[in-house]
């Protein structure tokens, strides 16, 4: 087997290990892979004025023949989301086109043959859990939650809501990815 196949099911096997991969979601190809992860976070989807919490997202991933190496690896923000770092391909924008799935974190964009899935992964969480208000895609919705985030400090929105309460009533395989 080549080094990188070794390095993917290296990769693979990791994620499964952290309980973020949708098992059946899992499709092999000749030159890449494709799966669907899901994360628990705390995050948030708006309607009119007010928050609903989200506790799972998923994430579109691709892994490529040149994997682990810059240009190895896309990653696309499935489910839908109030953020200003994410616009989500569920979202359907004014126009009536719908989201990019663009993911804005330092990590995915210096992607390196060091890096990690797991590492990845617990970095998307962090993201969810702490928008930058102050660096937000340049989307309408992503710029309506930049304000939003802005005016209202998650610290602040966190107490409103008892997420870690509802952690423990699920009966899904989807864990809580915690440093």
């Amino acid at each position: 087997m080549e080094i990188w196949k070794d390095r993917l099911e290296n990769e693979i096997t990791s994620m499964q290990n952290l309980g973020v991969l949708e098992s059946d979601s899992i499709v092999r190809h000749e030159e890449d892979i494709e799966v669907v992860i899901a994360i628990k976070a705390l995050g948030f989807l708006k309607d009119s004025a007010e928050l609903i919490p989200v506790k799972v997202h998923r994430i579109f991933l691709k892994i490529n023949r040149s994997f682990p190496y810059p240009g190895g690896i896309e990653f696309s923000w499935i489910s839908d989301i109030f953020h200003p770092n994410i616009h989500p391909t569920e979202h359907t924008n004014p126009d009536g086109t719908m989201g990019t799935g663009y993911i804005c974190l330092n990590v995915l964009k210096k992607w390196s043959r060091l890096s990690d899935l797991e590492t990845t992964v617990k970095a998307l969480q962090m993201l969810v859990e702490n928008p930058n208000p102050d660096d937000p895609l340049n989307y309408d919705m992503c710029l309506e939650a930049a304000d939003f985030f802005r005016e209202n400090p998650m610290e602040q929105i966190r107490e409103q809501f008892d997420f870690d309460a509802d952690l423990d009533d699920d009966d899904d395989d989807i864990i809580v990815i915690e440093d």
